[in-house]
């Protein structure tokens, strides 16, 4: 017998939001963001197809996930000597999905996630969901906690170091 996603979503949640907190290193004030920011769309989709409620995925967070990351990033490594080229080419070498599904892996984040089948194939599935984590965070804690996120948890991953 199949276990549906409305099930699995019920009976993992508390786990995988307790896995996500240990992962980021402190909860997040909002249940709801936060599982919205583990959630892939395609479990999203499944779900919301045989559930009593909804739920939604977390591709609306990576945006602003991705944004912020963009933002310390630049301001990590900005110096009044660089280009905006030299600024641009630094940044994308770490932000870029290749780095941030390699950087997903490291922080084990499939055993985070709600996905279905189809959720992390590809190089952008991971990449999107530690930009949403971030999101989520920015929604939960403000720009300060995304920032000793960013600086304690992914830089360090990514071998980034910056003095400021």
């Amino acid at each position: 017998m199949k276990i549906s996603r409305y099930e699995i979503y019920h009976e993992q949640k508390e786990e995988k939001l307790k896995k996500l907190y240990d992962m980021i290193g402190f909860p997040l004030k909002d249940e709801a963001i936060a599982l919205t920011a583990i959630t892939c769309s395609n479990f999203a989709k499944e779900y919301n197809d045989c559930g009593k409620d909804k739920i939604y995925e977390h591709d609306g967070l990576a945006v602003v996930g991705d944004a912020i990351l963009k933002t310390i990033l630049s301001i990590a490594f900005f110096t009044p000597a660089m280009t905006e080229g030299d600024l641009t080419s630094i940044k994308q070498g770490m932000e870029n999905n290749a780095t941030l599904q390699e950087l997903g892996m490291k922080l084990e984040l499939p055993e985070i996630l709600f996905y279905s089948n189809t959720d992390l194939q590809g190089k952008k599935k991971i990449a999107t969901a530690v930009e949403a984590i971030i999101g989520a965070i920015y929604f939960s804690h403000g720009f300060d906690a995304c920032h000793t996120f960013i600086h304690e948890k992914i830089m360090p991953l990514i071998n980034v170091s910056c003095d400021h």
